[in-house]
C-alpha cells in the first residue's frame, strides 16, 4: 500500500488559496499551505526517497517559476517533503521570521547565471598569448638554444611549467575582471562551484528587475570583448533566486 506525503517546491509571499493545477511531480495538483502572509507551494507525492532525475528537476523548477510569476518566491532545494499539510504549516510557523526577512531582501529581484567556458582552442589561444608576451619564458627559450642536451631538457620542463602557471594566472585575472565588472552593477553576487574543467568561472547575480536589460547588454559587450581571447560566455535567466536563499 502506497503512503503519500507533501512535497515542497518553494515558499512564496502571500499565496493564500492559490491553486496551480496538475503541474506537480507525478502529475499531482499543486496548491498552497498558508501561514499569515506567506505560503508553501506543495503537492501530494508518494512518500519515498526522491530521485533527482532530469524530468523531476525540470518539474520542480517549472513549479517554482509559476510561483515566481505571482509573487516573490524562495526556492526550496529538491527532495524536501513532509507527511502532512500540518507538518508543512509547522515549518512556516517555525521559520516565519527567516522567510519574511529573505522575502523582503529578494523582493523585486531575480537571478541571472553566467558561465565562462574555455575549451581546448581557447586555452591554446591564452597559452600563445603568454608565450608571446612573457619576458621570463622568452629568456628561458634563449637559454635552451645555447644549452647542451641535458640542460636543455630540464629548461624545457621549466618552460612548460612556467607556461602552465602563467596561463592559469592569466585566466584568473581575466575571469576576475569579468566578474568584477558585472558584480559592480548588481545587488549581490556569488561565485559558484563547477565540476567541469572547461568552466573557468561560474557565477550568479541578483538583479533588480528594472536593471535586467542593462545587465544583459553588459554581458553581450563582454561576450564580444573576450571572444577574441577564446572565452565563450553563456548567460542564463532570469530565475528565482536559487543562489541567494
Amino acid at each position: 500500500m502506497k503512503t503519500f506525503g507533501k512535497y515542497i517546491y518553494c515558499i512564496m509571499e502571500g499565496g493564500k488559496g492559490e491553486n496551480f493545477g496538475k503541474i506537480g511531480l507525478e502529475n499531482n495538483e499543486v496548491y498552497t499551505v498558508n501561514h499569515k502572509d506567506i505560503s508553501a507551494v506543495v503537492s501530494k507525492i508518494t512518500f519515498k526517497e526522491m530521485s533527482p532525475d532530469v524530468d523531476s528537476i525540470i518539474t520542480h523548477q517549472k513549479v517554482v517559476e509559476s510561483s515566481r510569476n505571482i509573487s516573490t518566491t524562495l526556492p526550496v532545494r529538491f527532495g524536501i517533503m513532509f507527511k502532512t499539510d500540518e507538518g508543512v504549516k509547522q515549518l512556516l510557523v517555525k521559520s516565519y521570521n527567516d522567510y519574511k526577512s529573505k522575502i523582503s531582501k529578494l523582493h523585486g529581484k531575480e537571478e541571472f547565471g553566467l558561465k565562462v567556458i574555455l575549451e581546448k582552442e581557447g586555452m591554446e589561444k591564452v597559452q600563445e598569448s603568454i608565450k608571446e608576451s612573457s619576458k621570463e619564458i622568452k629568456k628561458m627559450k634563449k637559454e635552451i638554444a645555447k644549452s647542451g642536451e641535458g640542460t636543455s631538457y630540464f629548461l624545457k620542463m621549466k618552460v612548460d611549467e612556467s607556461i602552465k602557471n602563467e596561463t592559469l594566472k592569466k585566466i584568473d585575472e581575466m575571469t576576475g575582471k569579468i566578474h568584477q565588472e558585472l558584480a559592480s552593477m548588481v545587488s549581490d553576487s556569488a561565485v559558484l562551484k563547477s565540476d567541469i574543467q572547461e568552466i573557468v568561472l561560474n557565477t550568479a547575480y541578483l538583479i533588480d528587475k528594472g536593471n535586467s536589460s542593462k545587465f544583459i547588454e553588459s554581458v553581450e559587450k563582454i561576450k564580444i570583448k573576450y571572444k577574441k581571447d577564446g572565452f565563450i560566455i553563456h548567460q542564463s535567466g532570469p530565475w528565482a533566486p536559487y543562489s541567494f536563499c
